[in-house]
C-alpha cells in the first residue's frame, strides 16, 4: 500500500516515459490525485482508504526538459499505474515448487523525503542532509561517500545528520578495482598508439 497526499515529495521508481523525463529516479511533488470513478470517499475526511488504484497522479517534476502538456502547468506530468509480472514458487502438499505468475498493479512512485545515494546519482539537490554513519547491515565504501557528499552545489547547502567513523575516508579501494584501473590505463595507451599509427599511415598515402 502506498500512502499519497497532495504536496507529498515523491520519486518515480521506473522508466515510464523517457521523452517526458518520467524516468527512474525523477523527483517531484504531487499536485493532484485523480481517483477512480467508482471510488467512494468524503472530502471532509483527512485520511481516506481507497478501494481502487487512482487513475493517475499529477506530479510537478523538480527538473524536466519536457514541453508543457496541453491543459497542464509547466513541469506537471501525469503518472499512471503500471502493471508488473513476477514469478514466485510455492511449495505444494507433495513438496513440489511450481512457478506461479503474480501481477501487481500500482503507481510507480515512492515517498522521496529520504533516498539512497544510488537513487541520487547524477542529481544536484538544492539542500541536502546526508547520513554517512555505518548502516545496520552491509557497509559504506568510497563510492557511496563520494556520491552522497557531491549532491549539493556547495558547503553552504549540505549538512551531516550525525557523526561518523573517520576510518571510512581512510579506506582503500579493493585490489580488484585497482587492477581494473591499471588494465584500462594499459588499454588506453595501446589504443592511443594504434590510433597514432593509423594516422601516420593515412598521412603517408
Amino acid at each position: 500500500m502506498i500512502e499519497l497526499a497532495l504536496g507529498m515529495k515523491v520519486m518515480v521508481t521506473t522508466n515510464v516515459e523517457t521523452d517526458l523525463d518520467i524516468t527512474n529516479g525523477a523527483r517531484g511533488t504531487i499536485v493532484d490525485i485523480i481517483l477512480h470513478p467508482d471510488e467512494e470517499y468524503s472530502k471532509d475526511k483527512q485520511e481516506v482508504v481507497l478501494k481502487h488504484v487512482p487513475l493517475y497522479l499529477l506530479v510537478k517534476l523538480d527538473c524536466t526538459c519536457a514541453t508543457p502538456l496541453k491543459g497542464l502547468e509547466e513541469a506537471v506530468i501525469p503518472v499512471e499505474p503500471a502493471t508488473k509480472s513476477m514469478q514466485i514458487r510455492i511449495v505444494d502438499e507433495d513438496g513440489n515448487q511450481p512457478h506461479h505468475t503474480v501481477k501487481r498493479r500500482q503507481l510507480p512512485v515512492t515517498a522521496a523525503y529520504t533516498f539512497t545515494d544510488y537513487r541520487s546519482q547524477g542529481q544536484t539537490i538544492p539542500h541536502v542532509i546526508v547520513d554517512i554513519a555505518t548502516p545496520p547491515t552491509g557497509g559504506l565504501n568510497l563510492f557511496n561517500l563520494y556520491v552522497a557528499l557531491s549532491r549539493s552545489s556547495g558547503r553552504s547547502t549540505i549538512r551531516l545528520l550525525r557523526s561518523f567513523d573517520d576510518k571510512l575516508f581512510q579506506a582503500s579501494h579493493t585490489a580488484e578495482l585497482l587492477g581494473e584501473d591499471d588494465r584500462l590505463k594499459e588499454l588506453d595507451a595501446k589504443s592511443q598508439k594504434e590510433w597514432e599509427r593509423m594516422e601516420r599511415g593515412r598521412a603517408n598515402r
